[in-house]
């Protein structure tokens, strides 16, 4: 009735060792979401140094615009944007107005981390990193 094919497999045959092997090193080159995932802005997402860069950022370019008590409003405390993931993202693609996107991605965040300090979150050791991927779950909650 039906004819049965046999093909052959091109793949190489693999050990287990050396397919753990390979695994690790994908896994290594991941980005560590374990901490940021479960974690919120009060934990200290941003140094000192990046919210002082943020500051001198934002007052080139958003302060025609912008005055910082508007970024201080219940808006930003998670009513409108959950995550800081979300409000990077808002930010990095429709700031600023007429020219979106013109800033780097670290310029970006940077200006983020100011609105944070301003906002009373704490400062941490190291920076607000630029992968939404990695602030997706980052939880914008009351400091």
């Amino acid at each position: 009735m039906f004819a049965t094919q046999q093909v052959a497999c091109s793949v190489p045959a693999v050990s287990l060792q050396e397919r753990e092997a390979s695994m690790q090193a994908a896994r290594s080159e991941e980005p560590d979401v374990s901490s940021a995932a479960s974690s919120s802005v009060v934990n200290g997402l941003f140094t000192r140094g990046q919210a002082l860069r943020g500051e001198r950022r934002f007052q080139q370019v958003c302060a025609a615009c912008h005055r910082t008590n508007e970024i201080t409003r219940s808006w930003f405390r998670g009513t409108v944007h959950e995550t800081v993931g979300d409000l990077l993202d808002v930010i990095s693609t429709t700031m600023p107005e007429g020219n979106p996107g013109v800033l780097s991605p670290m310029e970006y965040a940077d200006i983020l981390a100011f609105m944070l300090r301003l906002n009373d979150y704490p400062a941490g050791e190291e920076e607000l990193p630029v992968d939404l991927y990695l602030l997706e779950n980052v939880r914008i909650s009351a400091p």
